[in-house]
């Protein structure tokens, strides 16, 4: 069900690679990274950033020196073979609210007033609560506080309501419930996601269309759970720690996963073409602006999570890098705007 939704909300035509390719990103001239003979203080390499992160989410100890053990390879080709081919079983996400696909219709069209809006909006109190919360947000400075469902719709827009709706879609399917595991990882996973919809915002503002950027922020780890999943049943190698080696590639394991998710449900080319790039961040030779902003957003999300959750340094800083296309300054003023952003929810 929810495969056909986003078919019918974004339009019925599936993405390929190749489809993406060819349709002409949006224009974006890459950042001049100055080089330093001394990175900023605490600043983290990407590759450790993810490592890290990656640990929190699957619960994992501190890094294990060396390469691949015998059973961190069986593992992976557990994981592999559950997963190879780009199988993923798309039945077996969430439901959908039943309100939400027909929601969805009517905001693609720019002729459909507030009350019918609200009409459908209200059939569902879940929402109805989300769409409040979302309008009473301080950064959209309401002169007193929303109680009413019109106003509140006012004030968001359209664009405000696909971003509220999107993330009461995406929010099961990253906060597993099954066990003490998914539970954990799914509270990380799913504070990453909200950062990086908003970094991935702030740093393609003015090049990318706004609404594609929370997406792809929003989506990037949708595969996580599925493979943790996996992982959990099929059995952890029986050692106290793991090499950095297999953590990097379940994480690629999860960005790939996450690309193939996003396909199936026919998601906007450029978010596609995003998750694409994110999947292979080593390859930058083709990288879109979308790409680029998603590539960094989801580094400096990982962080700020993990900064939040007291396993970095309150002052650790993303090392920006040629392949991510931003500057140091860029990257800090990002996380600023993070930060900022927390301290106005909290």
């Amino acid at each position: 069900m929810i495969g056909r939704f986003f078919r019918k909300w974004f339009g019925a035509t599936g993405s390929n690679t190749r489809n993406e390719r060819e349709r002409p990103p949006l224009s974006m001239p890459a950042a001049s990274i100055e080089p330093t003979a001394a990175p900023p203080a605490g600043a983290l390499d990407p590759d450790e950033v993810e490592d890290r992160f990656y640990r929190l989410v699957f619960g994992f100890g501190p890094s294990r020196e060396g390469g691949l053990s015998p059973a961190e390879q069986a593992t992976l080709r557990r994981v592999r073979d559950a997963f190879g081919g780009e199988r993923f079983d798309v039945g077996s996400l969430p439901r959908l609210p039943a309100v939400v696909p027909q929601l969805m219709r009517s905001l693609r069209s720019d002729d459909v007033d507030s009350r019918t809006l609200a009409e459908q909006i209200a059939r569902d109190t879940v929402l109805v609560g989300e769409v409040i919360r979302a309008a009473n947000s301080a950064y959209l400075s309401a002169a007193r506080p929303v109680s009413g469902l019109p106003q509140a719709i006012t004030l968001l827009g359209h664009d405000g309501l696909r971003r509220v709706v999107m993330q009461m879609v995406m929010r099961p399917i990253l906060r597993a419930d099954e066990n003490e595991i998914t539970r954990h990882a799914g509270e990380r996973l799913w504070e990453h996601a909200e950062r990086c919809a908003h970094a991935c915002i702030f740093l393609s503002q003015g090049v990318c269309d706004s609404f594609e950027a929370f997406l792809a922020g929003l989506a990037s780890q949708t595969g996580a759970q599925a493979i943790l999943r996996e992982v959990l049943r099929t059995g952890l190698p029986d050692t106290p720690d793991y090499s950095a080696p297999f953590v990097a590639a379940l994480g690629q394991q999860v960005e790939r996963l996450s690309l193939h998710a996003a396909r199936h449900w026919s998601f906007p080319s450029r978010v596609v073409q995003a998750l694409a790039e994110r999947a292979d961040p080593a390859d930058a030779g083709a990288r879109t602006p979308l790409g680029r902003a998603l590539l960094a957003s989801s580094r400096l999300a990982m962080l700020d999570v993990m900064v939040e959750r007291g396993t970095v340094d309150a002052d650790a800083v993303l090392l920006a890098t040629p392949p991510q296309g931003f500057s140091q300054e860029r990257l800090l003023a990002c996380r600023d705007d993070l930060r900022a952003r927390a301290t106005a929810d909290a």
